[in-house]
């Protein structure tokens, strides 16, 4: 068959864009995709919170859970939403709740050895709650009921005595059983609970129960979309609100920001509370701030701050 010189110059364009086509197929595949950039990203935050807590650390992305670093910033949107400035405070005071306790009295003898002004938050029904808050009461250290709440990552409410799946009833009852089991407390905060304290109605039944005994709540931010605070003001109770976590990374250097940032939020508005674990490089940190306490507030106890705000209200 014999083809014109057109013909044969189309033939030979028509099988040079074919092969330039397939170089470009092959050119895109050894390219990473943006969910292949995204899954990675996830990997490294999973592995560094691995390595600090040393267990494996599935990081939900719409919380912080008690400390754990979230993704996307949400971190931002959870812990620095500031309340008005109190503009009748003089100076600046900031609280440190140090969460976690009633694993281990040895921890807790450790805590009650330092000079400055803590809360202790105690979680109920371990082995050493019923010890631990013996020792603060003879101490003379203000405690809170640390509330096992339930978590947007919980598969069900095992473990946690404030779960979505609970009627109203079964909540007050189970705060009511862990309130009578820690006496002198000063209030409760949550431990976890992103999924609960965004729960009005979970949040109704906790706050009804609390204000029979007049306790203060403070609110841990787990999660930006906590009702938690709103809840407990709307039921007469005194409430405040976490601004920051200061050893979500087991690294001295990292909790002396974390406090900075605190105590910047203190600077700002009057006062700010921020929270801590009773694990062992924390207790190191404590010891420093122990031995070095000027960092340009005043360090107060949960229930002073509450007094203090109290009276700057006129109440």
């Amino acid at each position: 068959m014999n083809l014109s010189k057109k013909q044969l110059w189309t033939i030979m364009l028509f099988v040079m864009a074919i092969g330039l086509g397939l170089i470009f197929a092959a050119t895109r595949g050894d390219a990473p995709s943006k969910d292949h950039s995204t899954a990675t990203v996830r990997a490294e935050v999973s592995d560094s919170l691995s390595s600090a807590y040393g267990e494996k650390v599935t990081v939900d992305p719409k919380t912080a859970e008690d400390g754990h670093l979230p993704e996307n910033g949400q971190e931002k949107q959870a812990l620095t939403e500031e309340p008005p400035k109190v503009k009748s405070l003089k100076g600046a005071y900031l609280a440190i709740v140090v969460d976690d306790l009633g694993f281990s009295y040895a921890r807790a003898e450790e805590l009650a050895g330092l000079k400055i002004p803590l809360t202790w938050a105690i979680i109920p029904f371990q082995r050493s709650s019923k010890a631990t808050a013996e020792l603060a009461r003879k101490k003379g250290i203000p405690f809170l009921v640390h509330v096992p709440m339930q978590a947007f990552g919980d598969k069900g409410s095992e473990g946690q005595l404030v779960a979505l799946s609970m009627d109203d009833e079964k909540i007050r009852r189970n705060v009511r059983e862990a309130l009578e089991s820690l006496p002198g407390a000063i209030g409760v905060n949550n431990h976890r609970g992103s999924a609960a304290t965004s729960d009005m109605r979970a949040m109704r039944a906790l706050m009804e129960e609390l204000r029979q005994d007049n306790m203060i709540f403070l609110d841990s931010r787990t999660a930006a979309s906590s009702v938690a605070a709103i809840e407990a003001r709307k039921a007469g109770i005194f409430a405040l609100e976490n601004g920051a976590f200061i050893d979500h990374l087991e690294d001295i250097k990292f909790m002396w920001s974390q406090l900075e940032r605190a105590a910047g939020q203190a600077q700002r508005r009057g006062y700010a509370v921020a929270i801590c674990h009773a694990r062992p490089v924390t207790l190191t940190f404590l010891n420093q701030l122990d031995s070095n306490s000027d960092i340009g507030v005043k360090l107060v106890t949960v229930d002073e701050l509450v007094r203090i705000l109290s009276k700057s209200h006129g109440n």
